[in-house]
């Protein structure tokens, strides 16, 4: 479980911006859509930015936090009209569309969080050997 901190102006309530969040096991808190919020609240493992609406004050807003150098993953949530708008110089870490389904929530929380934090390396996977060398060369 994370702890996510969703940045929104929205007058209704967080569970509204990306529904498929309350379903999951993510705590959420809601934060007026600011910097100041952001760097003022406690600790977050993620920020969540809802991008449904305000396209120009988002983009703004993510390159104010990027530019603060934040050390959690940023994602925008944004409609299917703002998915075109969103390019990777905004400086979100991900983007989500807000009628995504829990699964597609989750992973997208997951797999962000490692990539804060450095590479990820996969220790448990191997390429298989081939029969007869041990260091994986071919004969």
């Amino acid at each position: 479980m994370s702890i996510v901190l969703l940045l929104t102006d929205a007058p209704e309530p967080a569970a509204d911006v990306l529904p498929s969040l309350s379903l999951l096991s993510h705590s959420v808190r809601s934060a007026p859509a600011s910097a100041t919020a952001a760097a003022d609240g406690p600790g977050a493992d993620a920020l969540l930015i809802d991008a449904r609406r305000d396209l120009v004050q988002v983009r703004r807003l993510l390159r104010l936090l990027r530019s603060a150098e934040m050390n959690v993953p940023i994602l925008a949530v944004v409609t299917e009209g703002g998915w075109a708008a969103v390019t990777a110089d905004w400086g979100a870490d991900d983007v989500i569309l807000h009628t995504a389904g829990p699964g597609e929530v989750d992973a997208r929380l997951r797999l962000a969080l490692p990539a804060r934090s450095g590479p990820v390396i996969w220790s448990s996977m191997r390429r298989p050997t081939p029969r007869g060398c041990a260091d994986g060369r071919s004969t």
